[in-house]
């Protein structure tokens, strides 16, 4: 019998094989294998704890988001994981249980030798639903609205168990539908224009049907959450925004909207899945403000191996033709800010050669000199201090050909709190007299009859608004309801076309250099 290393190091090269196959032959071999390979791991499952392989088991303190989404999804092989909650000194879930029973029920669930595990099966007596969506119902019958019921569930950091069994949205099952490329070679290297890559065109991109839509989210939420990745943008993906666009040699890229009620004040959040010959090998990220974007990518540590620079310069040219975006800032964290897993990869030189440069001069000149140490001797790496002292800034790529010293942005935070001092200054503190006033008084300078509340306080700081042109307070008034609309891309491609807008947010709340 193997060893739950050796079936795990053999998982992982026959999903590898699945997402870059050379040939049909090894393809089906790959997926035949596959299909049986459940058989072979329930014999060493404890071995294989949170690996995502079938017929194991994935044990994560999930956030509520996901929890109710895993709970409607795989019903009973979803449940508290009681076996580790156990072993807690307090327990959490009877004083949240306080809150749901009746006044008269806490006599016995203060009981210190009936444990909520104990009460919680006794309160269900034959009800065949699990702990865990009695738990959830019973949470969401306070009617506490959704922030609130998140914040109380996630506050028990309530231990989970997933049983992988038969599960179809397992690592080792994980497919959507996609006619097969084969490689006769990778394309592993870094291209030797990158921002020539980007400029050349991806596939259309192509808006998805909502049933399709959903199962593309569907898919990402399974792939991350056995990976402990509780992505928000996916988590909270809008089934009325997803866009597909195929990027050549057998990859797919989906862009997923966030949910409406979630997006942001000024900015878009865009989350990915990247699939290649229909396995998820990745996820990623752009957050869009005029035309620059902050990106990242994370390709699963199994497909590493594969086309990595090919899929990150297909991702930023969704981004470049399809969105607008000219500027594409890597923030710090990814280069290892804070961040070990960054710094003991050289993240910093692989975007460094990709042509990405930092925002800061200080660390610009520094970068300059390691360059060319690095250049005169062979072999030369660089230390783990200097590769620290490099990830201090973000750094910044435009494929419109501007300098990076030229590269200005809007600090957002800046925005909400100037929002914050004129509640307080203007109102005295009171919120909802501030937003009614700022829809007033925008909509009046708009010619409008009333406009959405996301962004009036924002627009309400723009000093004689009344006195702009027709275009532009015609523009403006575009901006505003596009935010709110079915898919925020409008809203991107609407904010690119106002530059007197722009001009006064980046004038009014410059971001300093990072």
């Amino acid at each position: 019998m193997a060893s739950a290393d050796a079936l795990l190091a053999r998982h992982e090269r026959l999903c590898f094989v699945r997402a870059f196959p050379r040939n049909a032959a090894e393809l089906r071999r790959a997926e035949r294998e596959l299909a049986g390979f459940e058989r072979r791991a329930v014999r060493v499952r404890d071995g294989l704890r949170n690996t995502g392989i079938a017929g194991t088991s994935y044990h994560y303190p999930f956030n509520h988001a996901m929890t109710r989404w895993l709970s409607a999804r795989y019903g009973r092989a979803v449940e508290v994981d009681w076996s580790a909650y156990r072993r807690r000194a307090w327990d959490d879930v009877a004083a949240l249980l306080s809150l749901v029973v009746a006044w008269a029920e806490n006599e016995g669930l203060d009981d210190d030798d009936v444990p909520s595990w104990a009460w919680i099966r006794a309160a269900k007596g034959p009800d065949r639903r699990t702990d865990l969506a009695w738990l959830l119902d019973a949470l969401a019958s306070l009617r506490l609205g959704p922030q609130l019921e998140a914040h109380l569930f996630e506050a028990l950091d309530l231990p989970l168990r997933w049983d992988l069994a038969g599960c179809r949205d397992s690592v080792t099952h994980a497919r959507l539908p996609a006619r097969p490329f084969f490689h006769r070679t990778l394309r592993s290297e870094r291209p030797a224009d990158f921002t020539r890559e980007v400029l050349r065109p991806p596939g259309p991109l192509v808006p998805l049907a909502p049933a399709r839509a959903e199962r593309v989210i569907d898919a990402a939420r399974a792939a991350l959450s056995q990976r402990e990745r509780e992505f928000h943008v996916i988590v909270h993906g809008h089934r009325r925004e997803v866009y597909r666009v195929e990027a050549g040699r057998g990859l797919e890229i989906y862009v997923i909207g966030l949910a409406p009620v979630l997006r942001l004040t000024l900015e878009s959040d865009f989350g990915a899945l990247l699939v290649k010959n229909g396995v998820p090998i990745g996820y990623g990220y752009a957050v869009l403000l005029f035309d620059r974007a902050d990106i990242g990518i994370n390709i699963f540590p199994t497909y590493r191996g594969g086309e990595s620079p090919y899929v990150f310069d297909r991702f930023c040219a969704v981004f470049h033709h399809h969105f607008g975006a000219r500027k594409f800032v890597m923030r710090r964290y990814q280069v290892g800010h804070d961040n070990p897993e960054g710094i003991e990869a050289g993240s910093f030189w692989f975007y460094d050669k990709l042509g990405f440069r930092s925002l800061a001069a200080a660390v610009r000149t520094e970068a300059d000199a390691e360059r060319t140490r690095l250049e005169r001797r062979a072999g030369a790496r660089s230390s783990p201090a200097t590769l620290r002292r490099l990830a201090r800034s973000d750094l910044l790529l435009g494929t419109d050909g501007s300098p990076v010293e030229a590269f200005r942005d809007v600090d957002v935070r800046a925005v909400g709190f100037a929002v914050t001092r004129a509640v307080r200054l203007r109102y005295g503190g009171d919120r909802g007299r501030a937003v009614r006033a700022a829809i007033a008084a925008v909509a009046r300078a708009l010619g409008a009859a009333t406009v959405p509340p996301r962004l009036a306080p924002v627009a309400a700081l723009v000093p004689g608004l009344a006195r702009w042109d027709a275009t532009d307070r015609r523009r403006l008034l575009a901006i505003l309801r596009a935010k709110e609309g079915p898919r925020e891309r409008s809203f991107v491609l609407a904010m690119q076309r106002h530059p007197r807008w722009k001009r006064w947010l980046l004038g009014t709340f410059p971001a300093s250099g990072a």
